[in-house]
């Protein structure tokens, strides 16, 4: 589900490219999807992908998508089949039709609709910002993926049968992995220090939030209008 989602985020904020010489593949109610197009919101996909789950895109790339799906084990198998490009661009393509008729309908337009757009937008900004932070401050050494590898290796016989090199490139995943579970609400921390918060002291937050129910909540709905 959280991949149909990210699929659904690259369809409504990606942007027309200006200049697009490239053969059309499908006019979909005037809107054409182009090779070029369709190319760059794929790649864009791969690397939306990529930051959500922490899997570096020549990782994705070279170890599940250019593999034959039979070689993979279960867990990689539904990445494999949603991500390969054939399946990719079917996905894609009825994203784009349904949100053209939804566009048509007046949906779009909504309030409700926009204002969870809005929200969707806030907090999937902040998740790869917090990640893309974490990324620059991540520091691994050639060492230390050694030792992550042969500890991994002395604990499981199945990893220890595979190649060294797919040892080390998963050692590094792994410590790369707990750098950010380890160092998260630091990096929170040091993003917040630079964005200037003014409190209303004449507002007391902690006395409205224990006043609040879900009743009252779903009582009072957003308007759709």
């Amino acid at each position: 589900m959280k991949k149909l989602f990210i699929l659904l985020f690259v369809l409504l904020f990606s942007i027309n490219c200006n200049q697009d010489d490239s053969p059309v593949i499908e006019t979909i109610d005037g809107e054409k999807i182009t090779v070029k197009r369709f190319e760059r919101d794929y790649e864009i996909a791969l690397d939306t992908f990529s930051r959500q789950y922490n899997v570096e895109k020549k990782t994705l790339v070279e170890d599940i998508l250019s593999k034959d799906i039979k070689e993979l084990p279960e867990q990689l198998k539904q990445i494999r089949y949603q991500l390969d490009k054939k399946n990719f661009y079917e996905s894609y393509r009825d994203f784009l039709i349904i949100s053209k008729a939804a566009e048509k309908s007046g949906f779009t337009k909504r309030a409700d609709i926009k204002n969870i757009l809005d929200f969707m937008m806030i907090q999937t900004v902040s998740q790869l910002y917090i990640l893309e932070e974490l990324e620059k401050k991540v520091k691994i050494s050639d060492e230390d993926v050694k030792a992550e590898c042969e500890r991994i290796r002395k604990s499981s016989p199945e990893a220890a049968a595979k190649p060294l090199a797919d040892c080390l490139k998963f050692a590094r995943g792994e410590l790369k992995l707990q750098f950010f579970k380890q160092n998260q609400d630091r990096i929170k921390d040091r993003i917040k220090e630079g964005v200037s918060i003014k409190h209303n002291d004449a507002f007391d937050l902690d006395e409205y939030l224990k006043n609040q129910s879900l009743k009252s909540n779903l009582e009072n709905p957003p308007s759709k209008n």
